[in-house]
């Protein structure tokens, strides 16, 4: 029998996510030198290099085929003008947030999985954002945010999660339908209060929660994200958790998002650069 919904446990939730999830001092940084398109090169290898942990994951990664640079990087700044601003504070950005993000019991959610299904997420929906021209500086770190909720709900709610998961399975709902109806509120609604806490800028807190809207604006970053995500689930991967695929959505065949993909190295490509992602970015 399934339990009666606890809507009132969010609240509670949230408060234990954000004790177990908090982000490092640099990450903050991070946000603020974005902010209102004042990109500086000079100030964000300066805040990455403040962290000696998050420079040799930067650094490692900028040398990886994730970029196929042709040359070696020696630097955090090397990292920013070779590679670009935008590219190289996303990967930056979702660095931190891995370090922040808890590890959940192996047998309730593999966090690996939850990572690599992301990091896919992120990179479709770059796919999408340069088709459509518009979010191409926050896509990948929105994509990457998806998986927060469902990382911190695990770790809190074990027992709940589980549950959760077995109803999906056995009734052939999303994980997301079947917290609704064990829990009153779902991983990605946890999600939005997470990274508004960590206080990033409302459009990434719609995309980490747009696995829970039943509707959302069109060209949206959100939207984005959760095209990205069926997609990846329509394609077979998973986070452990979802396992209900779909057909792919006919958006992908359009000449401009099938030449936006190819660009990246078509599906393929996007399996190399995720694992690539996960190997040097420190993500266990």
């Amino acid at each position: 029998m399934v339990a009666e919904p606890q809507p009132s446990d969010l609240p509670a939730v949230a408060d234990e996510a954000a004790n177990h999830c908090a982000l490092p001092p640099v990450a903050i940084r991070l946000l603020e030198v974005g902010e209102f398109e004042r990109f500086s090169a000079h100030e964000l290898s300066q805040a990455i290099a403040s962290d000696t942990s998050l420079t040799a994951h930067v650094i490692r990664l900028a040398n990886s085929g994730f970029y196929a640079f042709p040359r070696r990087i020696a630097t955090a700044r090397d990292a920013v003008v070779f590679l670009g601003f935008r590219a190289v504070r996303s990967a930056a950005l979702a660095c931190c947030i891995a370090e922040a993000l808890p590890v959940p019991m192996v047998d309730v959610l593999d966090r690996r999985a939850v990572w690599r299904f992301s990091v896919i997420v992120g990179l479709l929906s770059e796919v999408l954002a340069r088709a459509e021209g518009e979010h191409t500086d926050m896509a990948f770190i929105g994509g990457c945010l998806q998986g927060v909720g469902r990382l911190a709900l695990a770790e809190c709610r074990p027992g709940e999660f589980v549950r959760a998961v077995e109803v999906a399975q056995r009734e052939g709902v999303s994980v997301v339908e079947a917290q609704r109806r064990t829990l009153g509120y779902t991983d990605a609604e946890l999600a939005q209060v997470v990274v508004k806490r960590w206080g990033f800028p409302q459009v990434l807190v719609a995309a980490a929660g747009s696995a829970g809207q039943a509707t959302l604006p069109r060209g949206s970053l959100a939207s984005f994200v959760r095209e990205a995500r069926a997609y990846a689930l329509a394609r077979g991967e998973t986070d452990g958790a979802d396992m209900r695929w779909e057909a792919p959505s006919p958006l992908w065949a359009t000449p401009r998002i099938a030449a936006s993909l190819e660009q990246s190295g078509g599906w393929r490509g996007i399996l190399d650069r995720a694992a690539l992602f996960l190997d040097h970015a420190g993500i266990m």
